[in-house]
């Protein structure tokens, strides 16, 4: 069988000490199109002729020069060198200008098609050709038949949505959806909350959850044991080793499991538990694509959590007083100008919420990231208001009840906000008022003085 193997050569721009973008061309090899720094023969530093002075500039090339503009000055090129003496000067400069014309369109046809890719679409996967792909971060493995893909030499597809991987010639026989498509349609990117719910192999007709191989814990004639003893193969009827997903409770063969690590998130919400378990090639790459969406409300899976975790019951608190903050610096310039709050470091739902967390969250949080990370941003958004910003700072409150000239913020510990009305008081002195508010009680006097009499 023959092989042919195809190269793409891209120029690279070379630095030049005029920009390339005022600085005309030259007549010269193709070597250096983009930028235009001549080469060293005399021929390419020919002087332009004094006739053509005037034309130069309308059949430069710069790095903003597109394929209709390179079209459009080769014809005009063409046609000057028609209207040209033979053997003249002016002939032989507009010649090697109208080939520079040329090999620079031809470069930009040849990047053209080796930039543009056919994305096929199989069971939901957005399959991209990664024929000039070279992995260099490990070996790449076929999703569908589990065995490597030589990158170099290969043709191969990645699913650009959940990089699912696979060879040209596996693309007709994958079984598995794109695991993007599963999550979209579940409702709102969700997990399955419970703990490895396993229904046994029964349940299954003794086949792989995903491509129907027949799989078995029997050992019979013809099985191969390993040195722990488990079933591998069986090599006469194709019975497998049956491998349990802990994600989804259903059991694969070896082509759908390749006993891949990740943290569970059922085992977080439940017992805390962030010790990677071994689950299928579709759960990992959920997992994988999950991960980073805030989509667990954790005190409404496992309230208990808070209490037992306290790191996670300061992370709530911070969370509550940065969104208090995030009233002050939204409507500040000067905190716009700085970037708060939006650019502090913070993760972007940090901000917008105080009660969705995502697995890397709670990942990073029992690591000790995510709490200082929290930390910083808390710290340079409240240094800010109290400290720095005059505007932020002059919104603050006063106690009404007490008169103290103190500036008190809601998110204070020593102070309380009326749930009617936001108005902030201390919490001492609100309590001596039996927890009533002076400014709601003065509403409802004002409201009952103007009362509407019906006969008007």
């Amino acid at each position: 069988m023959n092989t042919s193997t195809e190269s793409v050569n891209f120029v690279e721009p070379q630095n030049s000490s005029h920009s390339a973008d005022t600085a005309s061309l030259t007549p010269s090899s193709s070597s250096d199109i983009l930028v235009g720094e001549a080469d060293d023969s005399s021929e390419s530093r020919a002087p332009i002729p004094c006739t053509l002075k005037s034309v130069e500039n309308l059949l430069s090339i710069t790095k903003a020069t597109n394929h209709d503009d390179l079209q459009e000055m080769i014809s005009k090129c063409k046609q000057m060198v028609l209207e040209s003496a033979e053997c003249s000067e002016e002939r032989k400069w507009l010649v090697r200008r109208l080939i520079e014309l040329r090999l620079r369109a031809q470069e930009l046809r040849e990047t053209t098609n080796a930039n543009t890719v056919e994305t096929c679409v199989i069971l939901g996967h957005h399959f991209a050709p990664q024929k000039y792909y070279i992995a260099t971060s490990g070996s790449v493995y076929c999703d569908h038949c589990s065995s490597g893909i030589w990158t170099m030499l290969q043709s191969w597809y990645m699913c650009n949505d959940c990089g699912f991987c696979c060879h040209m010639k596996c693309m007709t026989s994958i079984c598995r959806v794109c695991v993007h498509v599963i999550a979209s349609e579940a409702g709102g990117y969700t997990y399955t909350k419970d703990i490895c719910p396993e229904r046994g192999l029964s349940a299954q007709a003794y086949r792989c959850a995903e491509c129907n191989t027949r799989i078995t814990f029997t050992v019979s004639k013809g099985f191969v044991l390993s040195c722990f003893g488990s079933p591998l193969k069986y090599s006469e009827s194709g019975w497998v080793e049956p491998r349990l997903c802990d994600y989804s409770g259903l059991y694969y063969c070896q082509k759908c499991h390749w006993n891949s690590l990740s943290v569970v998130p059922a085992r977080i919400i439940r017992n805390w538990d962030m010790e990677p378990k071994k689950v299928c090639r579709a759960a990992h790459q959920l997992l994988t694509l999950l991960q980073d969406k805030p989509v667990l409300l954790l005190e409404q899976l496992n309230r208990k959590l808070f209490s037992l975790i306290p790191d996670l019951s300061l992370v709530k608190r911070l969370r509550e007083e940065l969104h208090m903050m995030k009233q002050y610096l939204v409507v500040c310039p000067e905190a716009k100008n700085q970037g708060l709050p939006w650019k502090s470091g913070l993760r972007t739902h940090m901000l917008e919420g105080f009660d969705n967390y995502s697995v890397k969250d709670l990942i990073d949080l029992h690591n000790g990231i995510l709490l200082d990370e929290i930390q910083t941003a808390y710290d340079a958004m409240k240094v800010h208001i109290i400290d720095t910003c005059e505007l932020c700072k002059a919104r603050g409150h006063h106690c009404e009840i007490c008169g103290n000239d103190e500036i008190i913020y809601p998110w204070d510990t020593t102070v309380t906000t009326c749930q009617l009305c936001a108005t902030v008081y201390h919490r001492l002195c609100r309590s001596k008022r039996n927890h009533c508010c002076p400014k709601c009680l003065r509403i409802q006097e004002r409201q009952s003085k103007h009362v509407v009499n019906p006969s008007e």
